[in-house]
């Protein structure tokens, strides 16, 4: 059974494919690996090492972190906007605006390890 990691990844790396407009044959052949390979890969059927991972990403121009780590949209946008709140800020307000929040999360985090 794939492994959830390999599964997600390798559709990420497929939507990448296709956004680039490559195919799996065009692909292996700038990538050196066979079409068969890739397809594992977009599968998550096959593990690949980091040196293949690192020859996909170069070729189609996208980072590990994209891939592995995608931005979920929303929080995105949440951290877009406390960005702009705090940009807006004086000095002063900055300082007072990053000392509540450590504060929040401070407490968050010691109310959470009690459940």
């Amino acid at each position: 059974m794939p492994n959830e990691v390999l599964v997600e990844g390798g559709a990420r790396l497929r939507a990448v494919r296709k956004e680039r407009g490559y195919t799996q044959e065009r692909l292996a052949e700038l990538t050196k690996l066979s079409t068969r390979h890739i397809a594992g890969i977009e599968k998550g059927e096959a593990n690949p090492s980091f040196e293949v991972l690192y020859t996909i990403t170069s070729v189609l121009g996208v980072s590990f972190d994209a891939i592995f780590n995608p931005v979920d949209e929303q929080m995105e946008r949440e951290i877009q906007e406390i960005t702009g709140l705090y940009r807006a800020c004086p000095e002063q307000g900055r300082q007072m605006v990053l000392a509540a929040i450590r504060a929040m999360v401070n407490k968050m985090m010691d109310t959470s390890g009690e459940n």
